[in-house]
């Protein structure tokens, strides 16, 4: 750790987020590609339109697209900094219920014998591998949301118009859509 991911866009309301957490002014020194807007091509009529960040009044008229690794590494190394514990190369066991409450969670490091870790809060931030969430009845799969994602690097052909140079754009495709982060 840290390890790659494929960026991130965040959205305005994670700047707040930051702020709370005391992490704004590092955020803001990494030099990651700022985000004034959202620029789409959806519709019939496939035209381009744009959605200005500082017209929405929020306290944050931008945002930025991170580097995954970076991002998360700023992320951890602040929560230790507030007390938590971390384990590398740990795998993940079952979900520790008491009361029908998840009050912790079982853990191999290699081939050690299992250890188990309780907290007042547990959260499965394990994203699509659901660690803890595949061994609770909170897992169901929705056919109709089936979904495939491909992701590539690639420069870009064309330019947005000015001022929305550092968009996210989203456009509608015949079968689903597609989202080039600059």
């Amino acid at each position: 750790f840290p390890r790659y991911q494929i960026g991130e866009s965040l959205i305005t309301g994670m700047l707040s987020v930051m702020e709370d957490l005391g992490l704004l002014e590092r955020l803001e020194a990494y030099g990651f590609p700022k985000k004034n807007g959202l620029s789409l091509v959806w519709g019939a009529k496939r035209e381009l339109w744009n959605v200005n960040f500082a017209e929405l009044g929020g306290p944050y008229p931008y945002s930025y697209h991170v580097r995954r690794a970076e991002f998360d590494k700023l992320l951890l190394d602040r929560a230790v900094e507030l007390g938590a514990e971390v384990r590398f190369q740990a795998t993940v066991g079952l979900p520790v219920i008491e009361d029908g409450r998840v009050v912790g969670v079982s853990y191999t490091i290699g081939d050690s014998a299992p250890r188990v870790v309780r907290a007042a809060l547990v959260v499965d931030a394990s994203g699509q591998a659901r660690a803890l969430t595949r061994h609770l009845a909170a897992v169901s799969w929705q056919e109709d949301l089936r979904s495939l994602a491909y992701w590539t690097y690639f420069s870009p052909t064309g330019d947005l118009p000015a001022g929305q140079e550092g968009n996210i754009l989203v456009e509608k495709v015949t079968d689903g859509w597609f989202w080039p982060i600059p």
